[in-house]
C-alpha cells in the first residue's frame, strides 16, 4: 500500500470523528477514538495513532470537552512514552497547542505536562527548552510567577531575556526597594544549583542592567547583588574557600530567605564536590521568596504580564 494511501486512509477517519464531534456526539465519538487507537496500536501504525490522539484532543478542548481531552491527552502522553517517539518541531508544536488549550488549573493540565516533560527528559536533560518557554509565557499571563519561574530555569541562553524581563516585573510590582536582590538572588543560585553558569551571568547581568530601580553600578547599595557578583567570581575562579567566605561575610543578608543557604550548599556539592549540608537544595521557596512569587492580589493588573510575553515570545 503506498503512502499516499495510508495517510488518506488517517484523514477520511479523522474527519468522520471530527464530523462526530461537532454534531455533539461527544460519547459516541470519544468511543470510536479510543476503538481505533487500540485498532491502530495492534496494526503497529504508531505515526497514525499519534496523529488520532493529537487531532481527537485538540478538537475536544476546542468544543469544550475537557473532560474527554484529558482522556485523550493522557494517552497521548503515555504513547509518547511507551513507543520512544521522537521528538520534532512539529510534535513539539502540537503539543505546546495542547498545553495551551486546557483551561487554567484544570486537571487536564496538570497530569499531562508532568508526562510531556517526562518524555522530553528521555532526550533532553531538562526537557525541551521550547516547551518550557512556551509554558512560562503562559504562566506568565496567569501571574503564577512561580511555575513560570521553575519553567525559565530550562530555557536555553536565548530564553534568558525573558527570564529577566519576568524578574524584573515581579520585583517592580511584588516586592519592596529593599528586595530587590532577593528575586535575582534566588534566580542565580537556582541556575548554579543546575551547573548553567553562564545563564546565572546573564540573568544577573541582565537583571541589573535593565531594571529601572537600579540605577547605579557595582558595587551595588544592595548587599546580596555585591554577593551574587562576587559568588559568580567565585565560582569562576573555582574557589570553594572563596565560596564559604562569602557565605560567612553575607550570613545576615542570606537568612533573609532559607533556601539561599540550602542552594550555595548545593552548589559546593555540583562544583566542587563539597557540601556543609547533607541535605539535598529543593529548589524551593522560602517564606520571604514564597510572598514574592505567591498568588497575586484578586485586582493585580496583567497588563505588564501581558507586554513581557509580547515583547518577548519568538517560537518561530
Amino acid at each position: 500500500m503506498s503512502r499516499r494511501r495510508q495517510t488518506g486512509g488517517i484523514d477520511r477517519i479523522l474527519e468522520k470523528l471530527e464530523r462526530n464531534v461537532q454534531n455533539g456526539s461527544y460519547y459516541e465519538a470519544f468511543q470510536m477514538y479510543n476503538s481505533i487507537y487500540n485498532r491502530l496500536m495492534g496494526e503497529r501504525k504508531l505515526a497514525d495513532g499519534l496523529r488520532l490522539l493529537e487531532s481527537g484532543t485538540l478538537l475536544f478542548l476546542a468544543h469544550g470537552q475537557e473532560d474527554n481531552g484529558t482522556k485523550l491527552s493522557i494517552m497521548l502522553g503515555d504513547h509518547l512514552l511507551t513507543n520512544h517517539t521522537s521528538p520534532s518541531a512539529r510534535l513539539n508544536d502540537k503539543l505546546i497547542e495542547i498545553i495551551r488549550k486546557f483551561g487554567k488549573n484544570s486537571d487536564g493540565r496538570q497530569r499531562f505536562i508532568p508526562k510531556v516533560f517526562k518524555w522530553s527528559k528521555m532526550y533532553t536533560e531538562h526537557g525541551d527548552p521550547r516547551i518550557h518557554r512556551a509554558c512560562a509565557e503562559m504562566y506568565l499571563l496567569e501571574t503564577d510567577y512561580a511555575t513560570c519561574c521553575t519553567h525559565c530555569q530550562y530555557l536555553d541562553l536565548d530564553g534568558v531575556e525573558f527570564y529577566s524581563q519576568t524578574l524584573i516585573e515581579v520585583s517592580r510590582y511584588r516586592s519592596l526597594r529593599s528586595e530587590l536582590g532577593l528575586i535575582i538572588t534566588w534566580a542565580v543560585l537556582q541556575f548554579l544549583t543546575l551547573k548553567r553558569t553562564e545563564h546565572a551571568r546573564r540573568v544577573f547581568k541582565l537583571y541589573t542592567s535593565g531594571h529601572p530601580q537600579l540605577t547605579s553600578p557595582f558595587p551595588f547599595q544592595e548587599p546580596l547583588l555585591n554577593f551574587i557578583q562576587f559568588f559568580i567570581s567565585a565560582i569562576d575562579k573555582q574557589s570553594p574557600q572563596l565560596v564559604k567566605l562569602l557565605k560567612d561575610k553575607y550570613k545576615k543578608s542570606l537568612e533573609r530567605d532559607p533556601c539561599f543557604n540550602e542552594c550555595i550548599d548545593k552548589i559546593l556539592w555540583v562544583y566542587f564536590k563539597e557540601s556543609t549540608s547533607a541535605g539535598p537544595c529543593m529548589g524551593g521557596l522560602g517564606g520571604l521568596m514564597q510572598s514574592l512569587f505567591g498568588p497575586p492580589p484578586a485586582d493585580m493588573d496583567t497588563s505588564e504580564a501581558t507586554r513581557t510575553v509580547s515583547e518577548n515570545t519568538d517560537l518561530d
